[in-house]
């Protein structure tokens, strides 16, 4: 299996922000492996996936130094951690910019079904 490649190589700036989670997925996602490099979007606390815009802002976890994790292999993920988080479409992050604060809530999602709850820690490159 290939090594993660950091976002910040392929980007060139720092994340947006950083996140704590807290894996707790709903029983359609009970058998999923989550790991680095996938691809779960990001919904705001309240809103509700099936009537609200899910985000595409992906999650990057980070070891306990805060290093990003370059393992690849599905189910090593840890329950409780910190993730980078990363805004895909350009165009959107002026939107999250105005919206995304220290203490933030929402969660982690995959379609409609819920993976973690989040709550965002720090402001990266967002506030610029």
């Amino acid at each position: 299996m290939k090594p993660h490649v950091p976002y910040q190589e392929h980007r060139n700036r720092e994340p947006d922000f950083i996140v704590n989670y807290e894996l707790d997925p709903c029983d359609e996602l009970k058998s999923a492996k989550p790991g680095q490099g996938m691809r779960l979007d990001f919904l705001y606390d309240g809103e509700d996936p099936m009537l609200d815009r899910v985000h595409m802002i992906w999650p990057e976890l980070l070891d306990a130094n805060g290093n990003v994790i370059l393992d690849t292999a599905p189910g090593k993920m840890k329950t409780k951690g910190r993730a980078n988080m990363w805004i895909v479409s350009e165009d959107r992050r002026e939107f999250h910019k105005n919206k995304i604060k220290i203490g933030t809530k929402g969660c982690w999602v995959r379609g409609p079904f819920k993976m973690a709850p989040v709550t965002v820690t720090e402001i990266g490159s967002l506030k610029c």
